[in-house]
């Protein structure tokens, strides 16, 4: 990921769906294997973000989860859906038809004004003890002599008032109440810089960190550029001035959609890795590449739908990006853009990792 000509690219994916492995068991795959087992099953390397190679915490993924955390309970049940609230306050509706996985509708968000607002901000202590593990100075010890690249996730900005909020009262709330905005923000700064000063205080070596804000959709930010710089960036500021002082050299950022005009932004303060680069929404990494050089790295962009079409159109797909990336220095972890999903078969799967072993490894 820095970009140093590797002699082959690496090896992930985001193996996120209970049914994809469903399917994939019917067609050979070892029944049961665990995340740890699926990476080791198909040789990957262990570049596992989301879950064997970060720091345990309660950070990963989404916003912050909650402690005390909201009572989850059943609402409503019928042969098709049911609703629940979840422990983040959530109120969700999931359908039940297969194969999943189907988007649930979110009925409501745990914040909807200053009150609810402080409601959950007494639940965002960064000195909750199980916000770390009860572990870490150990792996502060063993740190040296693991063989895997380790990291957190370090939280985001308007991906996060998203979830809290939805869409909609979030991107209302920028303008109504820009006051309230900035106090989320400056409490997300004191949470994630708390928690970041703790790990970091040990004496451990991260390789990565990894922010994530999913904001985008296909045709751009949910938030102006220069309202994101605005309200923003000075977390990121705070964030990665820290991260860049104790050597981190992987600094990622998680957002779905058409991110390009955000881009400028993040490098603007020392992001250096996009993912999941949607092809569907347009992102191109022959094309960042071109525009930006290797100031941009990836995790992700392969087009999943070309995966699950086959052969000819995988080698249609892969063969040229991988090519251009390894040919302008490296910096791309090959995988789908996010999550396989359950129309890719076991067969196309296989085919597309070996492809790029055959085509990519040198000797």
């Amino acid at each position: 990921m820095t970009c140093t000509h590797p002699d082959r690219p690496s090896y992930g994916d985001y193996l996120a769906y209970s049914s994809t492995q469903e399917r994939w068991e019917k067609e050979g795959l070892p029944k049961g294997l665990s995340r740890q087992q699926l990476f080791d099953h198909f040789n990957f390397d262990h570049i596992d973000i989301w879950d064997n190679d970060c720091i345990p915490t309660t950070l990963q993924g989404r916003e912050p989860f909650p402690i005390p955390h909201y009572p989850a309970e059943g609402l409503e049940e019928t042969a098709e859906y049911i609703i629940n609230r979840d422990e983040r306050g959530n109120i969700v509706k999931s359908l039940k038809n297969s194969p999943p996985p189907a988007m649930p509708q979110f009925i409501s968000h745990p914040v909807t004004d200053r009150q609810s607002w402080l409601d959950l901000k007494r639940r965002l202590d960064p000195d909750t003890p199980v916000r770390i593990p009860a572990n870490l100075s150990q792996l502060a010890i063993d740190s040296p002599n693991r063989q895997m690249p380790l990291g957190i996730w370090l939280g985001g900005t308007y991906g996060i008032i998203r979830s809290w909020m939805g869409v909609e009262n979030a991107s209302y709330l920028f303008h109504d109440d820009p006051a309230l905005i900035e106090e989320m923000i400056e409490h997300l700064t004191f949470f994630y810089s708390t928690i970041a000063a703790k790990i970091f205080k040990t004496g451990i070596q991260l390789d990565w960190v990894m922010f994530w804000e999913d904001m985008c959709y296909n045709h751009g930010p949910l938030l102006s550029p220069d309202m994101y710089a605005k309200y923003c960036l000075p977390f990121y500021r705070t964030m990665i001035e820290m991260i860049m002082r104790h050597n981190v050299k992987v600094i990622m950022l998680d957002s779905d959609g058409q991110i390009s005009d955000l881009i400028p932004l993040w490098l603007e303060v020392g992001i250096n890795v996009m993912h999941p680069m949607e092809v569907a929404a347009g992102m191109d990494v022959r094309k960042i590449r071109r525009q930006y050089g290797n100031q941009v790295r990836f995790l992700g962009g392969i087009d999943k739908r070309a995966i699950a079409r086959g052969p000819a159109a995988i080698d249609a797909e892969v063969i040229p990006k991988v090519s251009a990336i390894m040919e302008s220095g490296g910096g791309m972890v090959v995988e789908c853009d996010h999550g396989v999903p359950p129309d890719i078969s076991l067969v196309d799967f296989m085919y597309f990792h070996d492809l790029v072993r055959r085509l990519f490894e040198k000797g």
